[in-house]
């Protein structure tokens, strides 16, 4: 863990309603060793007056959309254990409907 102030960068990939909603591919700066719970939060609060399609009101990501980190699904149930490294790719997606 860095003592010295530094910030690191994690790629966010938004895709759909969601890059409506975030806007599009873009760096988040954040303090080092955040946990994912942290940079979920952030983007909360990038998504302003509309993150109630996005997340629960207890701050959870709705269940039915995809997380992924560096290409790997991350569930629910994870979030919490996980704490995110300089060049982490985060990825966002809605279901996938049609036929």
């Amino acid at each position: 863990m860095s003592t010295d102030g530094e910030n690191m960068k994690i790629r966010v990939k938004t895709f759909a309603q969601i890059k409506d909603i975030l806007g599009a591919d873009s760096f988040l700066e954040c303090q080092n060793d955040i946990s994912m719970r942290e940079l979920l939060k952030a983007l909360r609060e990038r998504a302003g007056k509309s993150e109630d399609q996005l997340f629960s009101r207890n701050g959870y990501l709705h269940s039915n959309l995809v997380l992924m980190l560096n290409g790997a699904r991350i569930y629910e149930e994870e979030i919490d254990s996980l704490t995110l490294s300089e060049g982490d790719e985060i990825t966002l997606l809605s279901p996938v409907s049609g036929g």
